[in-house]
């Protein structure tokens, strides 16, 4: 498809007279509504009439010929050609109208061009044998009526507008039909010579008819069931995009049903959790052994399905719109969670190493999620027999890539390191997905949820979250949260890759 170029207003006027040169400025600067016939009208009305509103001609002016044709070779350097001329017949002492004319076209022969004269000046047969007989040159008499010269500005402008546009599609037709001929040319060529070729086989055409028949016969065969199998790959593409909106819809009902039913499931779990505990205090005495075994799972099942219960719920509540970002101070969550963690701690004579960390911008609540479930999991996974070692430490970091082109943004990268029992890399993605696990429940307790909440935040946040691991050899988490306001200009871009972020971090006390 060809695009019609847009309207070109631009007009010059050539004229030695000040006066004349005001006349066109007033005539070519206004609406048609406001010439003469507009004030005509209007005395032989008593209302007033609306005014018409038309976007006024981009008008230069020249007071000699010389000037003028400077104007226009300067106007084709800058892609932006005048339209239509207004050139006077007389300018002493310079060129005359029709020598001025002559000038101009041999710059821009795509320019209108009138010819302002007055009945004294040249005739029409001595200005023909100089410029020829072309459509793009008239005559206007002096003295003008204004609304002559908006007209012919108009005429002119919309003239010259549709011969660009013909121009530009006759010189992409021409491009077309040099590609096409050039195509023939080749398929000539290639014609050319599968005839040689043909003449050199003659001998064996007999035998190549037929087989190209039995050929010919498969080939129908074939295309006949590949048409076939066309068709049934659209059905099953249909049925395949409308089974892909009813997932999404269903996805997004789970998603709904997920915390509606985990709230409903909080009750009947909570009445058998006390009813259990009830028959144990007064009913434990006549209770067999086989029994209490028999509670002791109820409350452990139950117990279980109360964590799954309230990870859903935290998983189900980080669909829900976000609250306007907050200062977190990283130091203060991660005080407040290993003084919930103290117990565990404690017992297992965990080691905890916790660097600087910065105040970002973020939702506390989510923020506080994702720390805990990592240093959770870092304080859970360690060597039988060896207390948990936990490193916690953050580096801030700058985006070379960014957005807008006057600050980059400014990244936080956490750091939760172990030296557990560490995992198989080829298991680095799995992990963060709903319900997976690596461990046996009897080996680990945990619901496999806490990863993939992790993520969720992580991504809700805008950034990403990745392991590091080899077994025996512990883990390394690292979540790449914005900090929600841009570096200042002390940083040197030019000490940053292209593709990798530089750090200027919170060193890991030790």
């Amino acid at each position: 498809m060809i695009d019609i170029p847009l309207l070109n207003r631009r007009i010059l006027v050539i004229d030695d007279t000040p006066a004349v040169i005001e006349d066109y400025r007033k005539v070519l600067s206004c609406s048609i509504d406001m010439t003469a016939a507009y004030v005509a009208r209007s005395t032989l009305f008593s209302d007033r009439l609306g005014m018409g509103h038309q976007e006024p001609f981009l008008v230069d002016f020249a007071e000699q010929g010389s000037v003028g044709c400077e104007l226009v070779d300067q106007a084709i350097k800058q892609q932006a050609p005048y339209a239509v001329v207004f050139v006077d017949m007389c300018m002493p002492p310079g060129w005359d109208g029709v020598e001025t004319i002559e000038r101009m076209w041999a710059i821009d022969p795509d320019i209108q061009a009138v010819i302002c004269t007055a009945f004294s000046d040249h005739e029409w047969s001595e200005v023909i044998p100089r410029l020829g007989h072309r459509d793009q040159l008239l005559i206007l008499r002096k003295p003008f009526d204004p609304i002559e010269v908006q007209q012919l500005a108009n005429s002119l402008m919309h003239k010259w507008h549709w011969e660009s546009h013909a121009r530009l599609r006759l010189n992409t037709l021409e491009l077309y039909v040099d590609q096409r001929t050039a195509d023939l040319r080749e398929a000539n060529a290639q014609l050319a010579h599968d005839v040689l070729r043909r003449q050199s086989v003659e001998s064996q055409l007999a035998q190549t008819v037929r087989d190209l028949e039995q050929r010919n016969q498969e080939l129908s065969e074939a295309r006949d069931q590949a048409l076939i199998e066309v068709h049934e790959r659209e059905r099953a593409e249909l049925a395949l995009r409308h089974k892909t909106e009813e997932l999404v819809r269903s996805n997004h009902e789970l998603d709904q049903f997920a915390s509606v039913a985990a709230h409903d499931l909080q009750e009947p779990l909570h009445t058998i959790q006390v009813f259990s505990d009830l028959l144990r205090v007064k009913c434990g005495e006549n209770i067999s052994d086989a029994g209490i075994d028999f509670l002791d799972r109820i409350q452990k099942a139950s117990g279980r399905m109360q964590r799954l219960i309230q990870d859903l719920l935290i998983y189900s509540r980080l669909d829900t719109p976000d609250r306007a970002p907050e200062s977190v101070a990283l130091r203060e969550v991660v005080d407040d969670i290993l003084s919930d963690f103290a117990v565990r701690i404690e017992e297992g004579y965990a080691r905890i190493e916790v660097g600087e960390l910065p105040v970002i911008e973020s939702a506390p609540t989510h923020i506080r999620q994702l720390l805990q479930n990592l240093i959770g999991n870092a304080l859970k996974f360690h060597k039988p027999g060896e207390p948990p070692v936990v490193r916690v430490s953050a580096c801030l970091m700058k985006e070379r890539r960014h957005k807008d082109g006057t600050h980059a943004e400014q990244l936080c990268q956490i750091c939760i390191e172990d030296e557990g029992i560490g995992m198989d890399p080829q298991y680095a993605d799995r992990i963060f997905g709903m319900f997976k696990r690596l461990h046996r429940r009897d080996e680990f307790e945990g619901t496999g949820i806490g990863l993939a909440v992790c993520k969720k935040i992580v991504e809700r946040c805008g950034g990403h979250i990745t392991v590091q691991s080899e077994i025996g050899k512990g883990s390394i988490f690292l979540v790449t949260l914005p900090m929600g306001c841009p570096l200042d200009d002390s940083w040197d871009e030019e000490t940053y890759s292209v593709t990798a972020l530089s750090e200027t971090i919170f060193p890991i006390v030790r």
